[in-house]
C-alpha cells in the first residue's frame, strides 16, 4: 500500500530531502479529518479511510513546514485525481494572491500621510502584481495534461519559486513593526499557500511515485529564452 510505505527522495540541486513516513501520513489524515466541516462524528471518522482523504494526504505530505493551508484547501475539492488536486491548490494560491493585492490597495489611503509607509505598501503591491504575472506563465507551462506538466516541470517550479519570493521581498522591505504586522497578516494566506504549492511541485517526484504516475519529470528549463546577443549585432 503506497500510503503505508515510506519513500525517501534524494533531491536534485536546489531541492530539500523529502521524507515520507507512516507517522506523517497518519498525522495528515487525522488533521484532514478533524478539520472537516461540522458533521456527525461517525462520518468524520469514516472520512479518514476515503480515497479523497488519502489523496489529499499523499499530496500535502511533501510540504516541508506547515501543511495546514494545503490540507484545508484540498479537503474541499471534490476529486480524488492527484493532478486535479494539485491544479486546485495552485488556483487557490493565485486567488489568494489576488486578494492580497486588493488588500494592499485598500490600505494605501490609510498610509498616504507617511511617505515611507506609502512607498513600502506600493512596493509590496507591485511585487505581488509581478507574482500574478508569473502565474500566467505558470499556467501556460502546466498545460492541461500530465505530459505537458512533466515536460515543463522545471519551468513550473521556477515560476512558483519566483511567486513565493515576491512575498518575502515584500515583507523584507518593511522596517516598521506595526506596518509589518498589518501587511504580513493581510497577505498571509497567499504567502503560506505559495510556499505550500512550491513544496508540492518540489516534491512532485515523490507524489508521482506515491500515486503510481509513471511520467518522467523534465529538469530542464523550457521557458522562452531571449534571442542570443549576436542577433542584435550585424
Amino acid at each position: 500500500d503506497p500510503f503505508l510505505s515510506g519513500h525517501f527522495l534524494s533531491p536534485s540541486i536546489g531541492e530539500h530531502p523529502i521524507m515520507i513516513t507512516p507517522i506523517k501520513l497518519a498525522f495528515l489524515l487525522l488533521f484532514i479529518t478533524t478539520t472537516a466541516t461540522a458533521a456527525p462524528k461517525a462520518k468524520r471518522r469514516n472520512y479518514l479511510f476515503t480515497p479523497h482523504a488519502k489523496a489529499v494526504a499523499g499530496i500535502c505530505t511533501v510540504v516541508l513546514t506547515n501543511t495546514s493551508p494545503c490540507c484545508k484547501t484540498l479537503k474541499h475539492v471534490p476529486t480524488d485525481d492527484p493532478i486535479e488536486l494539485i491544479r486546485a491548490l495552485a488556483a487557490a494560491t493565485e486567488s489568494s494572491v489576488k486578494r492580497s493585492v486588493v488588500f494592499l490597495s485598500e490600505i494605501k489611503p490609510k498610509h498616504k500621510s507617511n511617505a515611507t509607509a506609502a512607498a513600502v505598501v506600493n512596493s509590496c503591491e507591485k511585487n505581488l502584481k509581478y507574482a500574478l504575472e508569473d502565474f500566467t506563465d505558470f499556467w501556460n507551462a502546466m498545460g492541461k495534461d500530465v505530459k505537458t506538466l512533466a515536460h515543463n516541470y522545471f519551468t513550473c517550479k521556477k515560476k512558483l519559486m519566483s511567486i513565493m519570493g515576491y512575498h518575502w521581498t515584500c515583507l523584507d522591505d518593511i522596517d516598521d513593526k506595526n506596518l509589518l504586522k498589518e501587511v504580513e497578516t493581510g497577505i498571509s494566506v497567499g504567502k503560506n499557500l505559495s510556499s505550500n504549492t512550491y513544496d508540492v511541485f518540489n516534491g512532485l517526484k515523490t507524489i508521482f511515485k506515491t500515486f503510481g504516475i509513471k511520467v518522467k519529470l523534465n529538469e530542464e528549463d523550457t521557458s522562452p529564452q531571449p534571442p542570443p546577443l549576436s542577433n542584435y549585432y550585424y
